[in-house]
């Protein structure tokens, strides 16, 4: 967030503001103080034929004599008539007149002062925060607080922002996880139905031909294992749609790892599952880092599964560790993908036309790229001269440089 300098506070800003304040209220007490002198004077010297000054004193306990009645003034000792006193009480009222203005204007000066304070510093972005916290109340997180004066309220409408773009975000990063578990679901249960019907085939056809010994032994225990091979591919299906449906929920546990033994890991896997035709490339600026090593294995085993399907006779896993960032890249030999390919092979249940494995479910791919950015990377697809490739990153931390 950052820290504000003094010249930009709102205290200081509002000290701005007070030349303005004190001209303007010294402006209107000096005003004051002469207009109701001058005033004074031009009264006296109206009414000269009568002693006002003369006439203060007694007038004043006149006024604080409650029980002397009006008809009766004519005959006080100041001889003072019903007029005079009027004069005199508009003198009194004239003298006195400055002692009620000045704070009158005073406190006017310091409201007026306020007003123009709040409305160029404060009412903007009190509204824009108002509204603000309208729209999120509403779910409407798709718009942008934009208040640039380097104050207080500048870093309060920052700090909004920012719980605005993470909340969006937050939502953004929810609603896409639940429309991914609608299309799972909702591929699930299609690709469900397929086995389901073929299955419910084979039940109609022993229903109908065991009865009357129609069938052969033969036949019977052909139907009987192309059954349970469509109950294997169930199981493995639904086995996998509980692996992805899990992948929501894990959190990587980071443990650090030593180049040379990533290197055997990585040797030895592709190993296993290539033979001789799997060659295995790679360097390293640490010499130890720090990643959740069973998941990058479990996308590094799909990488080199997916590619031993379409190689033609060679696959290459090429894996680099350059800044924080851990790359593997796995190479074919075969036609590479299509252009679709290109652009959906990391979506759940796709099927490349030219997949050679008809019982293979389209997750592979799926379940790396969910995998890789768990652990705060990415998952790409592409072509090369040669065939295929597809490049998974991963997010590691370094333990000690290399020598």
């Amino acid at each position: 967030m950052g820290k504000i300098g003094t010249k930009h506070s709102l205290k200081w800003s509002m000290i701005r503001y007070l030349p303005f304040f004190l001209i303007v209220a010294i402006m209107g007490i000096y005003i004051i103080g002469f207009g109701t002198n001058d005033l004074q004077s031009w009264y006296v010297h109206r009414h000269d034929d009568i002693n006002l000054y003369t006439s203060i004193g007694y007038g004043i306990s006149m006024l604080k004599e409650n029980q002397v009645e009006v008809e009766n003034l004519s005959t006080t000792r100041a001889n003072i008539s019903y007029s005079n006193l009027r004069y005199f009480i508009v003198f009194w009222i004239i003298c006195y007149a400055q002692v009620v203005l000045i704070p009158v204007w005073i406190i006017f000066c310091v409201a007026v002062t306020g007003g123009i304070f709040y409305n160029r510093e404060l009412k903007k972005p009190i509204n824009l925060l108002l509204d603000s916290s309208r729209k999120i109340k509403d779910n409407q997180l798709d718009f942008e607080i934009v208040y640039a004066k380097p104050n207080e309220i500048g870093m309060l409408c920052r700090a909004f922002e920012e719980m605005r773009l993470a909340l969006y975000e937050n939502n953004r990063e929810m609603w896409r996880s639940l429309e991914e578990r609608k299309r799972l679901n909702s591929a699930f249960s299609h690709d469900l139905r397929t086995p389901l019907t073929v299955l419910k085939g084979y039940t109609d056809f022993l229903e109908k031909y065991i009865p009357g010994g129609k069938i052969t032994e033969e036949k019977l225990l052909s139907v009987l294992s192309m059954m349970n091979g469509q109950i294997l591919r169930l199981e493995h299906y639904t086995q996998k749609m509980n692996t992805v449906q899990k992948l929501e929920d894990i959190v990587p546990n980071i443990c650090s790892i030593s180049r040379e033994e990533l290197f055997e890991n990585f040797s030895e896997t592709g190993k296993m599952i290539c033979g001789d035709d799997f060659q295995l490339k790679g360097r390293s600026d640490h010499e130890n880092i720090s990643i959740d090593t069973e998941l990058v294995m479990q996308v590094y085993e799909n990488l080199i599964s997916n590619a031993k399907r379409y190689a033609e006779k060679s696959v290459v896993a090429d894996y680099s560790i350059s800044e924080d960032i851990l790359t593997i890249s796995v190479l074919d030999d075969g036609k590479g993908f299509t252009e679709e390919a290109l652009k959906n092979a990391a979506q759940p249940f796709f099927r490349d036309e030219k997949e050679p494995d008809k019982t293979h479910f389209g997750l592979g791919l799926y379940i790396c790229r969910i995998l890789c950015e768990k652990c705060g990377g990415t998952l790409t697809v592409e072509n090369y001269e040669n065939g295929g490739k597809v490049t998974a990153r991963f997010f590691c931390g370094s333990i000690s440089e290399s020598r």
